[in-house]
């Protein structure tokens, strides 16, 4: 219950950003100071073997292959792909000799107490049907989903073990 609760603090924090940060946007974009712009990119994760992440993301996400830059001639024998499904890009590294991800990592609650990035999220416009056709395609649901009356949330694991969220944002 307590994992639980915090979950939804955050969800709720991350609602009231959303909400609230609309205004604060708008008027940081007329504010900027900085002699460029800046949009969002990409997310970049370790994976235990590319080719079978990429097919992975795009089995079960609908993603697709952009570009392979394999560096297995460097020093770091680091191979990436890119992929995409919209305007959401992914960054899939493999990189030789790499390890699992810590089974500390793998509970998204736990996580939140290691500094550092924690996760991604991707938007979907209904979490539970989701949720429905991930769990038939085998996906591991690593918490949730929490249905609250302005959001909807789960963390899965992708094939690496990487867990991230499925947001679903409702209008109050």
């Amino acid at each position: 219950m307590k994992k639980q609760v915090g979950v939804i603090v955050i969800g709720f924090i991350s609602l009231l950003a959303l909400v609230v940060g609309k205004g604060d946007l708008m008027a940081e974009e007329k504010n900027n100071k900085t002699g460029f712009d800046i949009s969002f990119h990409h997310i970049g994760i370790s994976v235990a073997n590319l080719d079978e992440s990429i097919a992975w993301y795009r089995d079960m996400l609908g993603f697709e292959e952009v570009i392979r830059m394999d560096q297995g001639v460097t020093e770091d024998k680091m191979s990436i792909g890119h992929i995409r499904r919209g305007n959401c890009y992914i960054e899939l590294f493999q990189v030789e000799g790499s390890k699992p991800l810590p089974e500390y990592r793998r509970d998204p609650n736990a996580d939140f107490g290691v500094q550092g990035l924690k996760h991604f999220a991707l938007q979907v416009s209904d979490v539970q049907a989701a949720v429905k056709e991930l769990k038939a395609k085998g996906v591991e649901i690593a918490f949730g989903p929490v249905d609250t009356p302005g959001i909807c949330f789960v963390f899965i694991r992708d094939n690496s073990g990487n867990a991230f969220e499925l947001i679903e944002y409702r209008e109050q």
